[in-house]
């Protein structure tokens, strides 16, 4: 664990939150960031955030798309964060889900939202100043997930840099 770096986190789905939810969005030419978006994280890594990317894979379990084209897709979304000076900490994924055609994966797990084992792992791993910490996701399943996991939630706006400085500034 990385200590004495006790600081603030965020916690975001990806689709639907960072970017428009396409569907199983697996590919770079799909992926378009949601209206404020990079500002957002900019000003967050600004003001010392934690960045975490907890996110739903299902179509990896279903063969939609691969482990290795979802890591692609982060590999490439890492490199363009990086050049605008946006560190994202961390991305959990869940390729979990009860109609997976891959049989490891097909099944019910804690590490599905609205489980929160993806949340419980961060919060295992980082040294994160729980109170001033909080999850943007557009599902119930989110929602849940956030409050098992005490942190405060909020639904995704329409422009993300506007939310996140009123939330920042609110806390």
């Amino acid at each position: 664990m990385l200590k004495n770096l006790k600081k603030p986190a965020v916690f975001l789905d990806r689709d639907g939150v960072i970017n428009y939810n396409y569907n199983y969005v697996h590919t770079l030419k799909k992926f378009k960031f949601r209206t404020g978006v990079l500002r957002g994280l900019k000003y967050l890594s600004d003001k010392n955030y934690y960045i975490f990317i907890v996110t739903n894979q299902a179509g990896i379990g279903k063969k939609i798309f691969t482990f290795d084209q979802f890591k692609k897709l982060h590999l490439s979304l890492k490199s363009l964060f990086l050049k605008k000076n946006i560190f994202i900490n961390d991305v959990k994924y869940s390729p979990y889900h009860t109609k997976a055609k891959i049989i490891k994966f097909k099944r019910r797990s804690n590490y599905r939202k609205p489980g929160n084992f993806m949340i419980k792992n961060i919060f295992n791993n980082w040294d994160i100043e729980r109170e001033k910490s909080f999850m943007i996701g557009d599902k119930k399943s989110d929602y849940l997930a956030a409050k098992k996991s005490r942190l405060k939630f909020f639904y995704p706006q329409k422009n993300f840099y506007t939310q996140i400085k009123q939330i920042v500034n609110n806390y």
